[in-house]
């Protein structure tokens, strides 16, 4: 559905984030979205980012000690003389859509699971 890269190259990595539809249909639980955390070399992407959706399968970790109610925009903390954070920080979208998935309405301000994932492991950062 979407991803949000972190926008900075660490220890020879970079941290992203992907939110996913997912649904199972072996249960009556309605479709929800999950958010997976991983890292990939610098200057990589996912491959799945200039695709359209399909259904993949994923292996994934259960991290409950990181659930998070999802955000649309990043945070921006500067305050300006005045003590407004708007006038020195404008709204910078989080999330990137992909393709064919644009306008898909996606599940900000509720709280979303975390998972990291099973085949790219977060890099540690030192």
């Amino acid at each position: 559905m979407a991803y949000s890269d972190g926008l900075a190259c660490l220890n020879g990595n970079t941290y992203w984030s992907m939110l996913i539809h997912v649904q199972d249909h072996a249960t009556d639980i309605p479709s929800q979205f999950v958010e997976v955390r991983f890292s990939l070399p610098c200057n990589t992407s996912p491959e799945w980012i200039a695709r359209k959706p399909s259904v993949q399968k994923f292996r994934l970790t259960r991290d409950q000690d990181s659930d998070v109610v999802l955000k649309e925009f990043i945070d921006c903390r500067a305050e300006s003389p005045s003590g407004h954070t708007s006038e020195l920080c404008p709204q910078i979208a989080m999330w990137t859509r992909v393709p064919g998935a644009e306008v898909d309405k996606l599940p900000f301000g509720q709280r979303v699971p975390i998972y990291r994932s099973v085949d790219l492991p977060l890099a540690p950062v030192v």
